[in-house]
């Protein structure tokens, strides 16, 4: 277990702030409630609470939920940091594969700890397949590159069709499909940016 700065507050940040990265650190790792309950040992009940701005988690709270999560308390907190630090998120790093299947692989190229309002992704889609996803939180919108293959892309009751090269830019609060229609593997490279409270 990582060592906390001693200088930590038992209440440490406001709880309308906390509900929300959690919120977003959950849902980036496309984890339900019961999964992450489990894995951090902490109640359900405690999660919706705390996502819900209802309650204000002590810090062995926090520490059992950074720790499922895999990151900092600090990262938890999204606390500043200092400007001046190079940080690489290796090719090997495990932390950062979020989802993967025959069909779909989805890996974050962003840290963590910026995934509060924008987020990093590149995706592997096989002929065929396509990556699904219901409407994000309102104001949210998604930039997608497209490095190989070609893509149908689905927004709400609009679609556009890119190859090569392309790039797209959506609504991510209504619902939105990538489908793959080449012949061969897509590799897609995909910005997600939440509207800032």
């Amino acid at each position: 277990m990582r060592r906390v700065n001693k200088q930590t507050k038992k209440t440490a940040k406001s709880p309308a702030l906390l509900g929300r990265r959690l919120r977003s650190l959950r849902n980036s790792r496309k984890l339900t409630l019961d999964q992450l309950s489990t894995m951090a040992g902490v109640s359900k009940a405690m999660l919706s609470q705390i996502e819900q701005d209802k309650v204000n988690p002590t810090v062995a709270v926090m520490l059992k939920i950074a720790g499922a999560l895999k990151i900092t308390i600090n990262d938890l907190l999204d606390m500043p940091r200092p400007h001046n630090i190079l940080r690489v998120i290796e090719a090997g790093d495990e932390t950062y594969d979020f989802f993967s299947d025959n069909q779909v692989s989805i890996r974050t190229l962003s840290p963590l700890n910026l995934e509060k309002t924008t987020e990093f992704y590149r995706l592997t889609i096989e002929s065929g397949a396509e990556h699904g996803r219901e409407a994000h939180f309102p104001g949210t919108e998604e930039i997608v590159y497209l490095a190989k293959g070609k893509l149908q892309v689905t927004s709400g009751d609009q679609s556009k069709t890119i190859s090569k090269g392309d790039s797209i830019h959506y609504r991510g609060d209504l619902p939105h499909v990538l489908r793959n229609i080449s012949k061969g593997q897509s590799e897609v490279y995909m910005v997600v940016r939440y509207r800032e409270e």
